[in-house]
């Protein structure tokens, strides 16, 4: 009798631990939110010309690689939408344009 509730107790333990598991290995928040680059990253990469367009939205970037861009070796990842913030004071149209950037198209909303 104690053996067969000790055994329970186990077999619990062991499927709430592969819960467990599944639930931090898939983080399907995460998989929702796009990887974040920061606001000088994202200059960088519009001038060397890798950057297809900025979607702008307050404060918040929504940035598009090209998709001929290999994002795996920079970023370890496939997507190639990413986010950033941008500083207080900062304008990205004037940082790109101070950085001599030309090409990249910025969308307002």
């Amino acid at each position: 009798m104690l053996f067969t509730r000790i055994g329970y107790v186990v077999i619990i333990g062991v499927i709430a631990t592969a819960v467990a598991a599944v639930a931090i290995v898939l983080r399907p928040e995460e998989a929702t939110h796009p990887p974040v680059l920061e606001f000088q990253q994202v200059v960088n990469y519009s001038r060397y010309g890798v950057v297809d367009r900025i979607d702008a939205k307050g404060r918040t970037l929504t940035v598009h690689f090209k998709a001929d861009f290999d994002t795996r070796e920079p970023f370890q990842t496939d997507v190639h939408t990413f986010e950033a913030a941008v500083p207080e004071g900062e304008d990205i149209v004037q940082a790109l344009a101070s950085a001599g950037v030309t090409g990249v198209q910025v969308n307002t909303r």
